[in-house]
């Protein structure tokens, strides 16, 4: 049985991202140092002090999301 897609679904766009992991692993498999950031997936660990920062704010109760437009002070501190 043969399956034929819609012309809607033909339109999709593909996900680029995965060109950028083929294109990395390329360059790795020819001795280039790479670290993995395409796809959201880091290839290393979290760095310590990350992880403890991490740990007090939810013991803090920080533990919702920011609002949409993103937390004041920080907007403020990349502004300036």
């Amino acid at each position: 049985m043969t399956s034929s897609y819609s012309a809607r679904s033909r339109a999709i766009e593909p996900f680029h991202v995965m060109a950028l992991l083929a294109r990395a692993n390329e360059l790795q498999a020819l001795g280039r140092d790479v670290i993995h950031l395409e796809i959201g997936e880091p290839d290393f660990t979290t760095a310590a002090p990350i992880v403890a920062a991490g740990q007090a704010a939810l013991a803090a109760g920080h533990t919702r999301y920011t609002a949409a437009r993103g937390l004041p002070q920080l907007r403020e501190a990349i502004a300036d």
